[in-house]
């Protein structure tokens, strides 16, 4: 059984979604798994290393606006040419635009079944647009299923779209959890970085509204006062990070926090090892819609740190609260800043609540047993079309 993985983005690329998608990829095991995907920076280095053929073509897309168009031409030809060519028997889509289009179009042209999936900010976004939303129920209909990513998406998909439970498959995200050792701290990073005994809080993310890095930064004055040690280290790059870093210089905190930039999947566990506590305080907003099922939680509580995340969106997959960390009003400035203050001056609850989330993890979020679900999900679709 042959797998075309639709992506607009992939690996080396930053975002939850992606490693989604990746880790999928690499532990699917019944059949040859293609992704076609864009052109990125590092990508071919990445590539060289993989088990699973990755092709790519073109630049991912600045946009999803009319004009862009024309440049998705070439992508849909050589879907069109893989899915023929390499006898595909399931398409999955892993975005809207274009690969979602795009798997509708194969269907309709040669009768291929497509999978989509939907992550939580897709379940309300293209309400605000009304032809997008056409092409989206166009989309989500004609799927022979639709994954959801989190529990947030499932109920979205069900209430909003009237999908039932034989169309909606859930399959939140794994995790990598022997790749993460609660009892290992990278002391090499924690020099390089001139972090030694300081109280580290950590986000690695995407550097965007949603991801809510600024509600931390302005939660740092008042942590700061509690905790004068404390250094907030902000890992990722994106649109947002000029506004985050002007925010940083008017409430003077350039000592207090730091900017490390993008990190590599070989290397976030590094990160992870030195915190004392991660946090992201994702929440919804008008343009990005709610965040799914950010897997940044789950990897830190396989490091075994405790996790502080945003009432929203899909998070009560990744955090059980108050056994593995908290999630707190992603706009209340001085709730965040409680939440943090109160778990870097007790250690003993840091280190129970990082054992219940690595217990958690261990036990819940397999990629091998994430991946036998698309195997079956490929099977049964594979059969019905054969029937």
């Amino acid at each position: 059984m042959k797998m075309l993985f639709l992506t607009e983005k992939f690996p080396p690329s930053e975002g939850g979604s992606r490693i989604y998608y990746y880790y999928l990829c690499i532990n699917y095991s019944i059949g040859d798994v293609i992704v076609l995907t864009k052109k990125i920076e590092r990508y071919k280095e990445f590539d060289k290393k993989q088990k699973f053929k990755i092709i790519r073509k073109g630049k991912p897309l600045e946009n999803w606006k009319y004009y862009q168009l024309p440049r998705t031409l070439p992508y849909l030809f050589w879907a069109f040419y893989l899915a023929f060519k390499e006898k595909i028997d399931v398409i999955h889509c892993g975005d809207f635009f274009p690969g979602g289009v795009i798997g509708l179009i194969l269907k309709i042209l040669l009768r291929k079944p497509y999978i989509y999936y939907v992550h939580g900010e897709a379940v309300r976004w293209f309400k605000q647009y009304p032809y997008q939303h056409k092409i989206f129920r166009l989309i989500l209909k004609n799927a022979a299923r639709v994954v959801a990513a989190s529990c947030y998406a499932e109920e979205g998909l069900r209430r909003d779209y009237g999908l039932n439970s034989q169309k909606v498959i859930k399959i939140t995200p794994g995790v990598e959890y022997p790749k993460f050792n609660p009892e290992w701290i990278d002391i090499g990073l924690i020099r390089n970085l001139s972090v030694e005994k300081k109280n580290i809080i950590l986000t690695i993310a995407r550097l965007v509204e949603i991801k809510g890095q600024d509600t931390v930064i302005r939660a740092m004055p008042r942590i700061i006062k509690e905790i004068p040690d404390a250094i907030y280290i902000v890992a990722g790059r994106g649109s947002y990070e000029d506004k985050l870093r002007h925010l940083v210089a008017e409430l003077n905190l350039e000592k207090h926090v730091m900017f490390v930039g993008f990190v590599p999947i070989e290397k976030v566990s590094n990160l992870y090892s030195i915190c004392d506590l991660f946090v992201m305080i994702n929440r919804e907003t008008a343009r990005e819609g709610p965040d799914g099922c950010p897997t940044v939680f789950i990897e830190a509580s396989a490091a075994g740190k405790p996790v502080v995340g945003g009432r929203s969106g899909g998070t009560a997959d990744c955090i059980l609260d108050g056994i593995t960390g908290y999630r707190v009003d992603p706009v209340n400035v001085e709730e965040v800043a409680s939440y943090i203050i109160r778990l870097l001056k007790d250690e003993e609850l840091r280190k129970t609540l990082g054992k219940n989330g690595r217990e958690w993890v261990v036990k819940n979020f397999n990629w091998g047993e994430r991946a036998r679900q698309l195997e079956r999900l490929n099977m049964s679709i594979f059969q019905n079309k054969s029937a």
